[in-house]
């Protein structure tokens, strides 16, 4: 049996017995709040989930330790300087590596592309000037150790000279740094810290619009939905869904991410508070958008089918697209000044992953942000308006799938 719900008229009003709208939205998400954070799977879940990110933070802390050689570049055949590179750093704890390197010209490139951390150019000849050249900002401690280095390759060579008055020699003996490309400061963290958000999102959005979802159909299937109607408004029960789902997914972003930040921050991965926690925020901002844009959506698949079965096929564009947009984040780090990345930062719903990884980079301008999150709020309320139209017009209807075009016209 077929009911059809497209006029509104047809539904009890509020006259009926209705409840307020905001007492009617605060029933339905306690409601959901508490018939589904108090289920065993969830709360499993919860656990298994922070107990894997702290010993994955645990474990990665452990790997990108400082056992790896540092490779330095070294222009020129001086096998003295080198092992006093060497020397002087296992004294201080580093570990060195000497790469030999033909040219300065070469030794540039290689400092450029990253294949030494490094590269040492000397001077003008008669000196013991070095030039050291990185690709961003040089690490104190191994700077430290270069210039104790070429320090000390002076003295060896003043020293070995007849009549050299000892107080030139460290004025002799000098090193000068130069960056080939400059670090935006506690850039790495950053950009940590934003995909680590939008992994997050990806699991609320899959999660929380999935259970809107399943939801709706429970509803359906189980006929409860028309006791509901009968005191509350259609809108009402889908926005109390929204909210109390939406709330219990971003308690997880919080605890979750939350529990990542306090375990990097423990473990060294991150040491900047201040960095980490302001794109915490800027992560928080994003999410909320991207979750209300898809959860809406999700509980529009949720009302055009009426059994579990069918919720698959219905949702599976949806997961795609979903999927599309966390991707983008994590495929197009390495080409965020790309025409594509570029163009895709201002699109809704893929400025919810890329534009906190654009923050933490320095590429997105203030005009930007605002102007990508005014967008993103424009495309949640056609979302909202897209879903409310659909949801109104079909959450009785009962029997076959209700094709999309049909669904939105009523």
């Amino acid at each position: 049996m077929s009911v059809n719900a497209s006029d509104p008229n047809k539904h009890p009003k509020s006259g009926s017995g209705r409840m307020s709208a905001w007492r009617a939205i605060n029933l339905v998400a306690r409601r959901e709040i508490t018939t589904r954070a108090a289920t065993k799977s969830f709360l499993i879940t919860n656990v298994i989930l922070l107990v894997v990110i702290v010993a994955g933070i645990i474990v990665l802390s452990i790997f990108t330790g400082d056992d790896k050689a540092t490779k330095v570049g070294l222009v020129g055949d001086n096998s003295q300087l080198s092992e006093t590179i060497v020397a002087v750093g296992d004294a201080s704890g580093e570990n060195i590596e000497i790469v030999p390197i033909g040219n300065a010209d070469e030794a540039r490139a290689q400092a450029k592309e990253g294949d030494v951390k490094v590269a040492l150019v000397p001077g003008d000849a008669g000196t013991n000037n070095y030039e050291a050249v990185t690709k961003d900002d040089l690490d104190g401690s191994l700077e430290g150790v270069l210039r104790t280095a070429v320090s000390q390759d002076g003295l060896t060579k003043a020293l070995a000279a007849e009549n050299v008055d000892l107080s030139a020699i460290s004025a002799d003996s000098t090193l000068t740094v130069s960056e080939t490309d400059p670090a935006k400061p506690n850039e790495g963290q950053r950009i940590a810290v934003a995909l680590v958000g939008v992994s997050l999102l990806m699991f609320a959005v899959l999660q929380g619009g999935s259970m809107v979802a399943a939801g709706v159909v429970e509803e359906k299937t189980s006929r409860v939905v028309e006791l509901l109607l009968a005191t509350i408004k259609p809108l009402h029960l889908l926005w109390g869904k929204i909210v109390g789902i939406g709330l219990m997914a971003f308690a997880q972003v919080v605890l979750l991410g939350g529990t990542a930040l306090v375990a990097a921050l423990a473990t060294g991965i991150l040491d900047v508070p201040t960095a980490a926690g302001s794109m915490f925020a800027a992560v928080v901002i994003w999410f909320v958008l991207g979750f209300v844009f898809f959860a809406t959506l999700y509980a529009a698949t949720g009302a055009v089918v009426s059994r579990q079965e069918e919720l698959g096929s219905s949702s599976a564009p949806l997961t795609i697209l979903a999927m599309a947009v966390v991707y983008s984040a994590y495929f197009g780090i390495g080409s965020l000044d790309s025409t594509l990345m570029q163009t895709l930062a201002w699109i809704p719903p893929f400025s919810a992953s890329i534009m906190p990884v654009r923050i933490a980079t320095g590429d997105a301008t203030l005009v930007q942000v605002i102007v990508t999150i005014v967008l993103m709020m424009i495309a949640c309320a056609v979302a909202a308006w897209l879903a409310a139209r659909i949801y109104q017009r079909n959450i009785l209807r009962t029997g076959a799938r209700v094709k999309w075009k049909e669904a939105i016209k009523g």
